[in-house]
């Protein structure tokens, strides 16, 4: 047998990377050698796992899986003194019950919602209901995840995170607020914040902005919305406001991000001018969180940005390459939210 030591504070080796199993809600997880307890601590084995099942693998929090749960799979000593690790799932986000930082360390999560196959058979296609499971793409692990919070988060094929739903306010409020990626939440928009606060806001949780470019691959595959109904997005034009995220099941993208069409647009970070008439203006500055601060002045003619998806309301003009690109930075109305979007956290084994 080959033994493997990990006795650094940090160390972490892995063969490989934690994935979703291709026969239902089950993980399959690599060989890795990995400290648990940092510096008291000690180096363990943790054995190859095929089709582990996190409903009983888990610590009295994870007896069942719904719509939402972000499940986090814990390394701790298999207590027979033998030098190996076992996996514990917890909904838990800091140790799993009956254990301590000392005697656990995270090593890999996931997020249970709902996906749509990207396919002829399924993008865009509005008659079909997306199914409730563990998203493939929001499996995680030490050595393959975003630098953002990974709760909440799918990796794309281009390699980026985005957050699965519109951000919503974890802790905090105003200049403080300190956003999530959570399922059945009330949506920032640009109310109390102006859109250009949006950036600032998403900072605050980690990630960045989304980018137009992003947008059309994160949306890919959403069905458009329609004029006289919620069906496919929450975009009937008779809505009077946003609805919490991931309230129309088939609201889903083909890379399973959730109201990329409708409910509110995605504050994208392509900002451009369409005048020549420049000239320096305090009114787009005093806007906002800050409204009441002095920050200077904007020198343009015609600030722009750009918005994707459609909001609550737009119908079937909304859909996964629905692009607005003369949004006024400094306007507050409620019809913009944000997204989240993060690149790989740039880990290594040690």
């Amino acid at each position: 047998m080959r033994m493997i030591t990990a006795d650094g504070p940090a160390a972490l080796e892995q063969a490989g990377h934690v994935e979703k199993s291709d026969n239902g809600d089950l993980l399959n997880t690599p060989e890795a050698a990995i400290n648990i307890g940092g510096l008291a601590g000690q180096g363990y084995r943790l054995d190859a796992v095929t089709d582990l099942d996190p409903t009983t693998e888990e610590d009295g929090t994870v007896t069942s899986l719904a719509v939402g749960d972000d499940v986090y799979f814990y390394a701790v000593p298999s207590g027979v003194g033998d030098g190996r690790a076992n996996l514990v799932a917890s909904k838990n986000a800091t140790t799993p019950d009956g254990f301590t930082a000392a005697t656990s360390r995270k090593f890999s999560g996931f997020h249970f919602g709902r996906t749509r196959p990207l396919d002829d058979a399924h993008a865009h296609v509005k008659t079909y209901t997306p199914a409730e499971e563990i998203v493939w793409n929001s499996v995680w692990d030490l050595l393959n995840r975003p630098s953002a919070p990974p709760e909440g988060m799918v990796r794309l094929p281009s390699g980026w995170w985005v957050t699965i739903y519109l951000l919503s306010v974890g802790s905090g409020s105003g200049a403080n607020v300190v956003p999530v990626s959570r399922y059945n939440a009330t949506p920032i928009k640009d109310d109390v914040y102006a859109r250009r606060d949006l950036g600032i806001i998403a900072g605050r949780g980690g990630y960045v902005l989304p980018w137009a470019g992003l947008f059309d691959e994160y949306a890919e595959g959403a069905p458009e919305g329609e004029d006289a109904a919620n069906d496919t997005a929450w975009a009937d034009t008779s809505n009077s406001g946003p609805a919490t995220t991931g309230a129309v099941a088939k609201a889903v993208s083909s890379h399973n991000v959730v109201d990329a069409v409708g409910n509110l647009w995605d504050w994208l970070d392509n900002q451009h001018n369409t005048g020549t008439n420049y000239s320096d203006d305090r009114t787009v500055v005093e806007v906002g969180m800050y409204s009441a601060d002095l920050r200077g002045e904007v020198y343009h003619d015609n600030w722009r940005s750009a918005i994707g998806g459609g909001d609550f309301d737009d119908g079937s003009r909304g859909g996964a390459g629905c692009v607005y690109w003369n949004a006024k930075p400094w306007v507050a109305n409620g019809y913009v939210g944000v997204r989240g979007a993060s690149g790989p956290l740039r880990a290594r084994s040690a």
